[in-house]
């Protein structure tokens, strides 16, 4: 009876319970976690902020475009005139010929063809050139059959020269001339020695008269001597 009346009256636990001791002991241990964990997460968050306000390294992004990456619109102003993506067809002429005067303190003009593989081919040519058109002057493109080539009767290149088309370059030097025939059926294999020059005004428009006269077939070489004219550059282009 005492020690049922002891056991079911005492409720104070004894000091060195198993039972009580580890309750006790793991609730502070378990806060002593959570503290710390809080406490490193305040640290994560404002570590790096510390860090940018001192000059340290900003996040990167995804979106960062690095300083030495060309974009689309540098790449673009680099080649106005598109003349590095034409395509595999083009080709730069391997004769070209400058006026070392004229480009003196220019950049070099460039220019590039392609020819249809046709019996009576067409020509296209792109090109770019740093000049600027005097007063009074036409840039006019020309073209000259070569005279060492022949077609594919046996016919060697007449070595006239005819004028083709005037021709205004954009602001960045750009000038093109698309799809012009070389002459006749058959014609294939005879080159063309393409002139630009500089020439009068008023002689730039006599030749649509020229070319529309009855039986005309383009200068020969003593009568385009006779008109005033300053050569630029001329390239050849073969049809072979």
């Amino acid at each position: 009876m005492t020690d049922t009346d002891t056991g079911s009256t005492d409720d104070t636990a004894a000091p060195d319970s198993p039972g009580d001791g580890r309750e006790g002991r793991g609730g502070r241990t378990k806060i002593l976690i959570a503290l710390i964990g809080g406490l490193a997460g305040v640290a994560a968050t404002v570590i790096p902020v510390v860090l940018s306000q001192k000059g340290g390294d900003p996040p990167v992004s995804p979106s960062n475009t690095p300083s030495d990456v060309v974009t689309g619109s540098d790449a673009k102003d680099d080649d106005p005139c598109d003349l590095d993506r034409l395509g595999d067809s083009w080709n730069q002429p391997p004769a070209q010929r400058y006026n070392e005067t004229l480009f003196a303190s220019r950049l070099r003009p460039r220019v590039y063809s392609t020819v249809t593989p046709d019996s009576n081919p067409e020509v296209s040519v792109k090109g770019q050139l740093s000049l600027d058109v005097p007063a009074g002057q036409v840039l006019y493109l020309v073209r000259r059959p070569d005279p060492e080539t022949r077609d594919s009767f046996g016919n060697s290149g007449n070595n006239r020269y005819y004028p083709a088309t005037p021709l205004t370059p954009t602001s960045a030097g750009c000038w093109e001339d698309d799809n012009r025939p070389v002459g006749y059926p058959g014609v294939k294999g005879i080159g063309q020695i393409y002139m630009l020059v500089l020439v009068g005004r008023d002689q730039a428009a006599k030749f649509p008269a020229d070319r529309k006269a009855k039986d005309w077939d383009g200068f020969s070489p003593d009568q385009w001597r006779a008109i005033n004219s300053i050569d630029v550059m001329t390239f050849d282009v073969s049809t072979a």
